[in-house]
């Protein structure tokens, strides 16, 4: 019988051909769209979730009752580690994680590379599943002087794994550095890990550098828990709840555990609680991925019951002679699995010719692997997808009753109809929906491009400088700014994009004690306002001719708003219990993403440290002042300096929605493509149902441009409501999505008209072409044909 079914599926597609290549193009893109957002959707549930213990490992989070509201954060005080392992049984194992640390040089007998890494407890290694290729992953930190390098770092250093064991390095970050044994080499991390550290040295070292800074006020420290099989969370989270209060006097501090597995995921916080983060867009590329596929499938179902009257008599003879409505519901599904099969094929074909592109657009590495798991998801595509392409034609189809098809009285039905037309308008309002979204999301990039961000980012260079001493800075400075193509040169501990050090240390007279607010602290040298082109609203910038400047505090407008002062030059604040004076204020700048206001900050004079020097230059022969730059640096440090411009690293804060963008514009030409595809399909089909009536019109008389109309109406009627609909559907969801940025582009009308209008505009040229076909031609063969 299934190989009856089978030639009986074959032999109907080679009779209607065109139908066939059109549900087959169709289901093709359809299900390429599906398999490569699957790829990309499986990959993002992956991260961090490769660990044995993944369900154990937790991150401990801190809630900031701060007077502009609720702050989450994931860094803790320092000593937050060993003080919960020793305060609670629940603990099985605790490491404190330093930020991620970059330019940290390493120097062996026969390289000096910067690299990048953590400084971690001995604990990190026994609760995450890292593989080592030599050395004991159990001891390879238990000394404070122990280093353990990544297989490409111990290359680089070494020549090989082997050879790197045992051996000792010097390394410098800085004014900080020591001697250390290398006593493990472990794999690369892989695509699952978020971070890629270089280097794991032992978090004791890193409690030295931050001698009295690693108090509980300070939050510099990520904390990771392993905790003991049946823990429950809740009673965790109350017990821990006052943990930080309890050590640290007047906090506002709350601790709370997430998951580590889910932070790369739902990293969006608000009052306190998770909203969100990475994961919406999961959700929405996996929406995206469904309603492609349901706008391919209703291709096949619209086409399959708007032919059914070419194919009643099939079924009428099946009934006569005997045939079930199970056998012919069989047959019909047959014909859709197979149908499904064939597009399956193609689209893995496409996926694997698409493969390169998409992982350039999506900074991965994804691909099938034809394990057991993706071949369970890819049949599970294929039954799915031919599940909701054949259900319903297939019902339909084989519920005609025979003798009114032998009677030749069988008719479409109201019903039929107007499901037709409403899978119709279902499709125009996801491809009306997809249009509005890639306006939209271009829309907001053009704005956060353009914004101004405080500053000048334009010819504005970046070098970091956290492996170069702090005696030498200001010579290197010096030769800089005396260098033909560079305009001004200076040094901060701050890389301007993103929060880096805050601090509640700053109290003023008036202050409410029992309030915390925290101020972004942004450590510079001489000239730094000037380089980076900040605008003084009032006062002075920091300034050799003054003589000493420690005590004295730049502020942005955000911090005089929130202190309160009137006339900000000339107070006194206190920071960290040293009187300073208000020299200057500058014009609010952003140092996040867009989708935060601009928080309290303030500049502190102090050189001595120095995490990126800014160098900004001359419009005029940049390649050869580039190459300058990089001989001052070889001449006094021996290396070549890290170069990159600020506009550059902005844009790295807007990863995410870029991606989101380019991925967009992709799908939304699919969607609409598919959509045309279905809407030319039914055209052409109701251009050669009519054609008799067509023929009679054209000889009583009717123009050209009457017989157009009669075709193209109905579907542009269709194509106007499903705009009309997708349009307040469309306004909130780019609302919601712009409501999540502080700084935001307006919702203009001309984007909900312009993508009504240009979808209408497509559809016309769509149908068109086939109602002109049906029109123009010669009345004489239609009417000889019947």
């Amino acid at each position: 019988m299934l190989r009856h079914y089978l030639l009986l599926a074959i032999r109907n597609f080679t009779k209607f051909k065109s139908i066939f290549a059109i549900n087959l193009l169709g289901l093709t893109l359809g299900l390429t769209t599906v398999i490569l957002i699957s790829l990309w959707v499986k990959d993002e549930l992956s991260i961090n979730r490769h660990h044995e213990h993944s369900d154990r490992i937790y991150s401990v989070m801190t809630n900031h009752d701060n007077s502009g509201g609720m702050v989450t954060w994931n860094l803790t005080p320092a000593r937050m580690p060993e003080a919960m392992k020793a305060a609670f049984p629940q603990v099985e194992l605790a490491s404190g994680v330093s930020p991620f640390i970059k330019g940290l040089a390493f120097e062996s007998d026969r390289e000096k590379i910067e690299s990048e890494g953590f400084f971690v407890d001995q604990d990190y290694l026994d609760m995450f599943s890292y593989e080592f290729i030599v050395g004991n992953p159990s001891k390879a930190l238990t000394g404070i002087n122990a280093v353990a390098l990544s297989e490409s770092l111990a290359n680089a250093l070494f020549g090989s794994p082997q050879n790197a064991i045992g051996k000792s390095l010097k390394w410098q970050i800085f004014d900080f550095g020591s001697e250390v044994e290398v006593t493990g080499v472990y794999q690369d991390f892989g695509a699952f890990d978020v971070e890629k550290p270089e280097f794991l040295m032992a978090y004791p070292f890193f409690l030295q550098m931050l001698g009295e800074g690693a108090h509980w006020d300070n939050y510099n420290t990520s904390t990771l828990l392993l905790l003991r099989e049946g823990t429950a969370i809740s009673s965790f989270n109350s017990q821990i709840a006052s943990f930080i209060k309890d050590r640290a006097e007047g906090s506002n501090v709350t601790p709370f555990l997430q998951l580590f597995a889910d932070t790369y995921l739902y990293g969006t916080y608000e009052e306190g609680k998770v909203v969100g983060g990475r994961i919406n867009y999961v959700w929405t590329f996996s929406g995206i991925a469904l309603f492609i596929l349901i706008i391919a499938c209703i291709n096949f179902m619209n086409l399959t019951t708007a032919r059914s009257l070419a194919r009643a008599k099939e079924i009428g003879v099946k009934k006569s002679m005997g045939a079930s409505i199970t056998g012919i519901f069989g047959q019909f599904m047959v014909e859709s699995l197979l149908l499904t099969l064939f597009a399956l094929l193609m689209a893995l074909l496409a996926v694997y010719f698409l493969q390169p592109i998409f992982n350039q657009v999506t900074l991965k590495e994804l691909g099938l692997n034809w394990n057991g798991e993706e071949l369970l998801l890819l049949a599970g595509i294929w039954g799915l997808t031919s599940l909701i392409a054949g259900i319903y034609p297939s019902l339909y189809l084989s519920r005609f009753k025979p003798i009114q098809i032998m009677k030749s009285n069988l008719k479409g039905s109201l019903g039929e109809l107007l499901a037709r037309k409403g899978l119709v308008i279902f499709q125009f309002g996801i491809s009306m929906l997809l249009i509005i979204g890639v306006v939209v999301i271009g829309k907001q990039m053009n704005y956060i491009q353009n914004q101004n961000l405080g500053y000048d980012q334009s010819h504005l260079l970046k070098i970091p400088s956290e492996s170069i001493p702090k005696s030498e800075i200001n010579t290197i400075l010096e030769q800089l700014r005396a260098t033909p193509g560079v305009e001004n040169a200076s040094s901060l501990t701050h890389p301007l994009v993103g929060l880096a050090s805050s601090t509640i240390g700053l109290t003023w007279e008036g202050k409410n004690p029992d309030e915390q607010v925290k101020f972004e602290n942004i450590t510079v040298n001489f000239g730094l306002i000037e380089t980076m082109d900040f605008e003084l609203v009032e006062g002075r910038p920091f300034s050799p001719e003054f003589g000493e400047e420690k005590a004295k505090l730049i502020l942005n407008e955000a911090a005089v708003k929130t202190i309160g002062f009137g006339e900000p030059v000339g107070q006194l604040v206190n920071l960290w219990g040293e009187d300073m004076e208000v020299i200057g204020v500058v014009k609010d700048f952003h140092f996040e993403s867009l989708k935060e206001t601009v928080k309290p900050a303030f500049f502190k004079y102090d050189p001595d440290f120095a995490q990126n020097i800014m160098v900004r230059i001359y419009a005029e022969n940049q390649q050869q002042t580039l190459a300058e730059i990089t001989e001052v640096f070889q001449a006094l440090l021996g290396q070549n300096p890290s170069l990159s411009f600020m506009d550059e690293s902005y844009q790295t804060l807007y990863l995410q929605e870029q991606r989101v963008a380019v991925l967009a514009d992709y799908f939304g030409l699919v969607a609409i493509f598919l959509s045309c595809l279905g809407l030319f399909g039914l055209a052409a089909f109701t251009a050669e149902s009519r054609k008799r009536e067509i023929g009679v019109r054209k000889v009583l008389g009717a123009s050209l441009g009457e017989i157009l109309g009669l075709i193209t109406r109905d579907f542009i009627y269709l194509v106007g409501v499903s705009v009309l609909i997708a349009i307040p559907l469309g306004w909130y969801f780019a609302n919601s999505w712009l409501e999540t940025y502080a700084y935001q582009t307006s919702l203009s009308w001309w984007i909900f008209a312009g993508s009504g209008l240009l979808l209408l505009l497509i559809s016309m040229v769509t149908v068109g072409v086939q109602a002109y076909k049906a029109a123009s031609a010669n009345p004489v063969h239609s009417l000889k044909s019947e």
